[in-house]
């Protein structure tokens, strides 16, 4: 028995290292899309985490909602996801995460490129957003810019510029008013691109994130709010 439990052991250790000498990680991750995906899957396995522990497992289709994120879905390989169509098999998608977290959300949006050149682009893009905690915190307001405009104005009486990516957190109030502003298409002028007051609640995390406009030279921004509660659920 106690020669039976010293050769788990040993393969469990050497399955650990194996593991972790390829690299090889767990991610959770949740997904959002400017436009809807549909038809679209992945293999939460990858071949090479297929060793003692981690079975091989069937493709996962995922879609994205208007509203909300979808998931937690989870993937077992390295550090690249890589999306396919669930008919053709082929690649629609693929992202590379960094090491910095585990927890992701990953928001498609439709790569420019594809219509024009389908054989040599992917159909979608995709940002990857750090969804850990640490970096996305309870009651705190992040932005992610991936409009293609640098946004400058006021959150309420606090002076921001926004960049592209992802923002710091900020703490969220009952109500702020924003101002952002972004040049037009000369590069000359400041156009309004989003004033409006949003209304926020306790005990919740929000993510604003910022599509590009809609209608092609404009900067009125696709504008999308997430919310997610992180209190706790009564016990029964």
């Amino acid at each position: 028995m106690i020669r039976l439990r010293q050769i788990l052991c040993l393969t469990w250790l050497f399955s650990w290292g194996w593991l972790h000498a390829q690299g090889l990680r767990e991610i959770e991750f949740s997904v959002y899309g400017q436009y809807p995906v549909r038809g679209v899957e992945y293999m939460p396995v990858k071949a090479e985490a297929v060793v003692e522990g981690i079975e091989v497992a069937p493709a996962v289709t995922i879609e994205t909602h208007s509203l909300a994120r979808m998931g937690p879905y989870t993937f077992k390989g390295g550090n690249q996801i890589t999306f396919y169509e669930t008919t053709s098999k082929e690649p629609v998608a693929r992202v590379a995460l960094p090491l910095t977290s585990n927890q992701w959300l990953l928001i498609f949006v439709n790569n420019p490129r594809y219509q024009d050149a389908p054989r040599t682009n992917l159909r979608y893009l995709i940002y990857p957003f750090n969804d850990s905690r640490k970096n996305f915190p309870e009651n705190g307001l992040v932005f992610v810019n991936i409009s293609g405009k640098e946004l400058d104005g006021l959150l309420k009486n606090k002076r921001v510029k926004l960049g592209a990516g992802a923002s710091g957190s900020y703490r969220i109030q009952e109500r702020i008013p924003m101002n952002l502003w972004a040049r037009g298409v000369d590069g000359r002028e400041f156009l309004p691109a989003l004033i409006k007051t949003y209304h926020f609640k306790p005990d919740h995390r929000y993510l604003m994130i910022f599509f590009p406009p809609v209608l092609r030279g404009s900067v009125d921004l696709d504008v999308r709010l997430l919310s997610e509660t992180t209190k706790s659920p009564p016990t029964l």
